[in-house]
């Protein structure tokens, strides 16, 4: 059963697999995947001081940071395994704001206690999804906001994502905006928007433009996203006119091809 593949999840992945989850993000060759997308996390919430609840919280990593940016915290998880090490996890000790507990959020009996709730890559591990947001939705205050950050489309048939199923019996599913705001609807939100991956647009960003040579502009002026691009795009080594105008080309079509398809991947905030 891919619940038991859960629970047992790091019974069964030996030292080193231990190892590098009880030491994430910093262990984890996406590091820097995680922690921005981590901070466009945390600019969707309401400011703290708030109750949150970080769902499916793993060794809890997320659930300290949200501490220490003060919210108060209740992290959740249904491994104990997970759960005993977050609680052993240094960083988490001295911070009165952060408790954990074992629970599956499936099945969840909070009533009205948080002012807003994350899935931080955990919800496409589930069961039954729509349980999971519906028992959400009923821990969340009027008014509450939930932060979906997960997978997009694809992700279930990724060979990571087959192998996983495979060899640990757990569950892996596409978890796109789309799905994601289907099921938060049905439960009973009443708002939505979703807001691209971070990581995903800095790449395209990152390939196109010299952080060192940005231009000054006017606050004033209020120039177009395009006039950016063109102004921060810097021309390669005897780099032909041309050539410039087609890496110009690309850079803007794959930054508005992102931002069309966050149907398919993307975080979603949704207001109770």
């Amino acid at each position: 059963m891919a619940k038991q593949g859960e629970i047992d999840y790091l019974k069964n992945i030996g030292d080193a697999g231990v190892r590098h989850a009880i030491n994430k993000p910093f262990s984890d060759p996406d590091c820097d995947r995680f922690l921005i997308e981590f901070g466009l996390v945390l600019s969707l919430l309401p400011p703290p001081p708030a109750r949150l609840l970080d769902l499916g919280c793993g060794t809890g990593w997320t659930s300290v940071l949200f501490a220490r940016r003060g919210y108060d915290v209740v992290g959740v998880d249904i491994s104990s395994d997970m759960i005993e090490h977050a609680g052993r996890n240094p960083d988490a000790r001295g911070l009165a704001n952060l408790r954990f507990q074992v629970s599956d959020y499936e099945d969840l009996r909070f009533a009205e206690e948080f002012d807003c709730a994350v899935f931080f890559d955990a919800l496409h591990h589930a069961v039954d999804e729509k349980l999971a947001v519906e028992r959400t939705y009923a821990a969340l205050k009027p008014g509450g906001a939930c932060v979906a950050s997960e997978p997009g489309k694809g992700h279930q048939d990724a060979e990571s994502s087959r192998e996983a199923v495979k060899k640990w019996n757990v569950t892996e599913k596409d978890m796109h905006p789309d799905k994601i705001i289907a099921l938060a609807r049905a439960a009973g939100f009443r708002e939505f928007k979703v807001y691209p991956h971070l990581f995903d647009m800095s790449q395209v960003v990152a390939q196109s433009f010299d952080s060192n040579a940005v231009p000054a502009f006017d606050p004033a002026e209020k120039p177009s996203l395009k006039a950016r691009v063109k102004e921060r795009l810097v021309p390669l080594p005897k780099e032909s006119p041309a050539l410039r105008r087609m890496r110009y080309s690309e850079t803007i079509s794959a930054l508005v091809y992102m931002l069309a398809s966050v149907g398919n991947t993307g975080v979603v905030r949704m207001i109770k």
